[in-house]
Parts: structure tokens; sequence; C-alpha cells
């Protein structure tokens, strides 16, 4: 166990090291490129930012309006037909758009029915194997000025609900 703790401990700085010295061996100036890589993140931070307003205004009026739910009511009974937990529909929903809007929902449910029961699990496998595709997409497409994402959000969201309903497949079978 000590050595556990000290591998975790020293891991990081390890490898900053390595990196380091790697770097001064071969003649790297390493502070000028670490000074330059820096300035390239802020620079992509700054084209990303409208893009990331835009997103969370829109997933701030999303939860503001009700729309989620009035979305869930509408869909609830169909997909309760099929196998699906109504109480799972509004993480369902805002997962791919927002993670901390659904980590909010998600937190809220696990208070209300606990981690250990059938939607508990549920809620935790879902957020443990999708992705908030549109954010992700949107700090990836505006980070290289994109225009034309042509399939990417259509198959992104089409794969992140199946890993989704087979989440909930998976919980129902174990």
């Amino acid at each position: 166990m000590i050595l556990m703790n000290f591998i975790s401990d020293f891991s990081i700085p390890g490898v900053i090291l390595i990196i380091v010295l790697v770097a001064y061996i071969k003649g790297i100036p390493v502070f000028d490129a670490f000074i330059e890589g820096a300035g390239e993140g802020a620079k992509t931070a700054l084209n990303i930012l409208p893009t990331m307003v835009g997103i969370i205004a829109a997933v701030s009026v999303l939860n503001a309006s009700g729309l989620i739910d009035i979305l869930t009511d509408l869909i609830s009974k169909p997909f309760e037909l099929i196998g699906i937990p109504p109480e799972t529909l509004p993480v369902l929903l805002i997962r791919p758009f927002s993670g901390s809007a659904s980590l909010g929902m998600f937190s809220e449910q696990i208070r209300i029915y606990g981690a250990d029961t059938y939607i508990g699990r549920v809620l935790s496998t879902i957020m443990g194997s999708s992705e908030t595709v549109i954010y992700t997409l949107a700090v990836y497409f505006g980070a290289t000025s994109a225009k034309d994402t042509r399939h990417a959000v259509a198959a992104s969201l089409i794969s992140s609900y199946m890993g989704m309903f087979a989440a909930i497949y998976i919980c129902k079978v174990l």
C-alpha cells in the first residue's frame, strides 16, 4: 500500500520531469516551448469561448423554460412501454448537451431514489457510459474553426443514445 501511494504521489511530477529532461537533452528550449504552447492554448480558449457561451445559454434556457419537463411528460409513456424508466428521461434528454446540468439532474434523482436502486444503477451507468457530445463537438470544431460538421452531430447523438439505451438494457438484465 505504501508503494502504491508513493507511485500515485510521484507519477505525474515524474512524467513532467522526464519530459523536461528529454527536451533539455535534445536541445529544445523547454521554457520557450512551454510559453509558445501556453499562448496557443490561450488563443484556442478564446476561439471557442463564443461557442461555449452559446451552449451554456441554451442549456440554461432549456432548464428554466420547463421544456425538459414538457418533453419528459410527452415521451414518458412510449419509453416506459419499451422498458425505459421515466425517471431517467431528464438525464437522457440533457446528457448529450451539458455535463453539469445532467450531473445536477443525476444528483437529484440519486437523492430521491438512492444509488442502490434500479433507477440509481441505471442513471449511474448512463452517466459513466455517455459523453456530452454536443459540448465536445463544439469544443473540437470550435478549436479547429471547422464550419462543416457533416454527419458528426447526428452520428454522435445516435451513438450516445445507443450507449445510454444499452446501459439501461444491461442494468435490466443484470
